[in-house]
């Protein structure tokens, strides 16, 4: 019973190394470290080319160019475009399948569609705003009193105070002026 046991755990303990080692994903620029491994490769589309005359008609992709001592390559077959689909030309770019090395730069050859996805872009949040008060400018127009952003340039700021606050002043005049001045205009 305890052999049995035994047996269980070391064979649920592979399954988990298993499962963790396929669903390993890494970025492109640190591919070359795991040459021989299964892995998920992601990275930003650099550039693509053809090469016609080699046999087989191979489309070379490449991911995060910025690393040329550590480039990383997906290769696709023509034998192979039709089972993959279209591949995108920008954007970032994940490939999965094992990882190989050809003339010093890393390299996973894509064979079906479901080898490969292109990650969703996430929206970059609207910076928030320190406060939600407002005036009334010169012209009557209801305007955002000065405010702190936690990100970023917030739409509508025309100015940057001296002391850090966004201002969406219509007018130079008085820009500012409860908030050091301006330390660049927008």
């Amino acid at each position: 019973m305890k052999s049995l046991r035994a047996f269980s755990v070391a064979s649920f303990l592979l399954s988990f190394a298993l499962f963790l080692a396929l669903a390993q994903t890494i970025p492109a620029a640190d591919a070359i470290g795991h040459i021989g491994e299964r892995a998920t490769v992601c990275g930003q589309v650099a550039g693509q080319h053809v090469a016609p005359q080699s046999q087989g008609r191979p489309t070379f992709i490449d991911l995060d160019r910025s690393y040329p001592r550590q480039s990383f390559t997906v290769l696709v077959w023509e034998r192979d475009k039709e089972a993959i689909g279209p591949l995108p030309s920008n954007g970032q770019l994940c490939v999965t399948g094992t990882i190989t090395q050809y003339r010093g730069a890393a390299e996973i050859v894509l064979h079906n569609a479901a080898s490969w996805y292109a990650p969703k872009a996430q929206p970059t949040p609207s910076p928030q705003l320190s406060n939600d008060r407002h005036y009334t400018n010169s012209d009557g127009q209801q305007v955002h009193s000065p405010a702190y952003s936690s990100g970023g340039v917030p739409a509508g700021a025309t100015a940057v105070c001296r002391d850090g606050t966004y201002s969406f002043s219509q007018h130079r005049s008085g820009t500012c002026s409860h908030h050091g001045g301006v330390a660049k205009w927008l």
